[in-house]
């Protein structure tokens, strides 16, 4: 039972209003005829969100998408952390919200600082302190699946790396999820062993050293990248292997700073729309496969 003495601040509270949890609507879509006469589009409609008593409109979806609402996934969520957590390891917890295309895609973000561990980088005394991250997310203009993520935040730099999963039974059946906070258990069942063995690996990591020739062989050889982009990485590796040394996790940094920031090394492609989420999404995947690679593993085995 998560209680709350006078001397403590509830984290959930102060992101109660947030624009994030604004609620979300579907409409018939018309076009326009001769004579300005109004044409029903036939299998879509439009989704929008009320802000400010004003409607925001988010995107096209056909007419069998199933809204969930962003709300009742973090009240739900957080009435499970909060069973799952003590008070005092909430009281730590940093809530982070972002969105993207103007709140077609929402997400929150649970860094649980008391959930730590501190990695060690081999050869030299420089380390970080690594902390457990939950996240959720929902889109409302058919290109993203709701879904949740566990995995990690170094709390230096503010890198993460997370693994999302689909909650693909709350969008079907959102009208009886009504805040079903069950959905959530195997998210934090899983959360806390996976959180301790990406700690593991991470040191593993920093344990396994390696040449800057092998470095840029890894960088070069991963999967679907350009040559411009390797050699981004490349020097983003170079800023990293002064800090954490000639080591798998530098490699590691390079590749989370790329996809956790809208940086001069890596800006984000100014389109008109508010893809800054988006996009660093999409790159979290695609650090994913990095990490997953031949390549990638070739500097983890050259100190096995």
């Amino acid at each position: 039972m998560y209680i709350l003495n006078d001397n403590q601040v509830d984290p959930f509270r102060d992101h109660s209003n947030s624009s994030i949890l604004a609620p979300v609507v579907k409409r018939p879509l018309k076009g326009v005829g001769r004579n300005d006469a109004d044409l029903p589009v036939v299998g879509l409609e439009g989704t929008y969100a009320s802000r400010d008593g004003k409607p925001v409109f988010l995107g096209v979806v056909s007419e069998n998408f199933k809204l969930v609402q962003m709300r009742d996934l973090t009240r739900a969520a957080e009435t499970a952390i909060k069973n799952y957590f003590t008070p005092e390891q909430i009281q730590t917890t940093k809530i982070k919200d972002v969105s993207g295309r103007d709140g077609a895609y929402v997400e929150r973000r649970y860094t649980i600082k008391a959930i730590s561990e501190a990695v060690a980088y081999s050869d030299i005394d420089v380390g970080t302190t690594i902390a457990a991250e939950l996240r959720i997310r929902t889109g409302y203009d058919g290109q993203t699946s709701t879904g949740c993520a566990s995995g990690t935040v170094d709390l230096v730099c503010d890198n993460g790396m997370v693994s999302w999963k689909s909650l693909d039974a709350i969008s079907r059946r959102h009208t009886k999820f009504a805040g079903d906070i069950s959905v959530f258990t195997p998210w934090l069942d899983s959360a806390m062993p996976g959180f301790q063995s990406k700690v593991n690996t991470m040191r593993e990591w920093a344990a396994a050293t390696a040449t800057w020739k092998q470095i840029e062989a890894a960088v070069e050889g991963l999967p679907q990248i350009s040559e411009r982009r390797a050699a981004a990485i490349l020097s983003r590796c170079a800023t990293e292997v002064r800090n954490r040394g000639y080591n798998a996790y530098a490699v590691s940094s390079a590749f989370t700073f790329y996809s956790s920031h809208n940086s001069s090394e890596f800006p984000v492609k100014k389109t008109g729309n508010d893809n800054v989420a988006v996009t660093l999404a999409a790159r979290e995947t695609e650090v994913s496969s990095w990490l997953a690679s031949p390549a990638f593993a070739s500097l983890t085995q050259i100190a096995a």
